[in-house]
């Protein structure tokens, strides 16, 4: 079976949050960082994808009340 990028992100996504809690975001947003230094566009552009997902994921629905 062949997943897209944009799955993988998803799954990532989830798992960081799973497994990081709170801390998720600022260790992909740290990670992000690493690759922009290292000159990697794609891993700090695919990076900044799981932390914002991560961030959609924190992110309460909001509610309607009666």
């Amino acid at each position: 079976m062949w997943i897209t990028t944009d799955q993988a992100i998803d799954i990532y996504a989830r798992y960081c949050k799973a497994r990081f809690g709170a801390r998720a975001t600022k260790l992909a947003r740290a990670r992000m960082a690493e690759l922009r230094q290292s000159g990697d566009a794609e891993g700090e552009r695919i990076w900044g994808e799981v932390s914002r997902r991560v961030e959609e994921q924190q992110t309460p629905s909001p509610t309607l009340s009666s």
